[in-house]
């Protein structure tokens, strides 16, 4: 997942998991916890684990950034937690017989409130990329795979992304995300424009100001519902990211079992299950975009757009 995000309104919760390709899990609301609760790394018991603190307390402080709908939000009806990664992260304790307090901090904060002991792990996927792994521990195992597209300014006349490596392309990404470091791989020569949030990408290319940015595949239905003008290029997907859950660096056991638990998750279709409910279908159907789902042994698998 990308470091930025605006503070959006959530779409209408969905609220029933599948079973079969999901499962039931119960919901945990969101806790404002003391510093007295937030049990810091250094603060546990010599050499214990973050899953052995859990099983010994029954409950897990998760750091969540709950503005990226409709992987992450707050039910506009309940103001619970709710989307994909709730799903899963719910399923997860659930599993485990603990309860979930979700400790609210903006995601471009994260990864140092965990090296800081603000919380136990993430309780949402972030991507893998290399300068956050110098910080935590990735699990070996995704969570979900990110395809990112392009989305051009209403009256462009690119056709492919060939057309994007100009020096006269004015390409907009969020700041310290993995699109703003892929586009500047993969378009060297274009001008890159960073914004602190989504949704400026949104009006700096229906504006015309910039030629493109490059988007998550769950971000373009916001995108369009918020600019109808805008245009997807097509063809195949730019690039996929691979996202899972991060925690404390020297953690083998808690890592090893949410390894183990994604694992188990996929070869029994809950993840891919779950991804298409909350984004696959409809991006695939409505915007016919290609979705790459985890597959059973953690590889992607692609669904064509219908």
């Amino acid at each position: 997942m990308s470091d930025a995000s605006p503070l959006s309104s959530a779409p209408t919760s969905r609220r029933s998991l599948l079973r079969s390709g999901g499962m039931v899990a119960a919901a945990a609301g969101a806790l404002a916890l003391p510093a007295s609760a937030l049990a810091a790394p250094a603060d546990q018991a010599a050499g214990e684990s973050v899953l052995d603190k859990w099983l010994r307390t029954k409950t897990a402080n998760l750091g969540v950034d709950l503005t990226f709908p409709p992987l992450q939000f707050r039910d506009p009806n309940t103001n619970t937690p709710s989307g994909f990664m709730i799903d899963v992260t719910n399923a997860m304790m659930s599993d485990l017989g603990v309860t979930a307090n979700y400790v609210e901090i903006p995601f471009s904060q994260l990864f140092a409130a965990l090296a800081a002991g603000q919380f136990d792990m993430m309780g949402i996927a972030a991507t893998i990329l290399p300068s956050r792994a110098l910080r935590g521990w990735f699990a070996d195992f995704p969570v979900f795979y990110e395809t990112n597209v392009v989305v051009l300014k209403p009256d462009s006349s690119v056709t492919s992304r060939d057309q994007l490596n100009n020096s006269a392309v004015r390409l907009a990404v969020v700041q310290g995300t993995s699109q703003e470091y892929t586009a500047g791989l993969l378009f060297p020569q274009a001008q890159l424009a960073s914004f602190p949030q989504q949704s400026d990408l949104v009006n700096e290319v229906s504006s015309g100001r910039a030629d493109a940015f490059v988007y998550s595949e769950f971000d373009v239905p916001q995108a369009l519902k918020q600019a109808p003008n805008l245009k997807i290029l097509p063809g195949n997907y730019l690039f996929a990211d691979a996202n899972t859950y991060f925690m404390p660096t020297g953690d083998t056991k808690l890592k090893s079992w949410v390894t183990n638990w994604l694992r188990y998750q996929a070869t029994h279709q809950v993840l891919s299950g779950l991804w298409n409910k909350w984004v696959g279908n409809d991006v695939r159907t409505t915007y016919h975009l290609p979705v790459a789902l985890v597959g059973t042994g953690g590889e992607a698998v692609i669904q064509a757009g219908a």
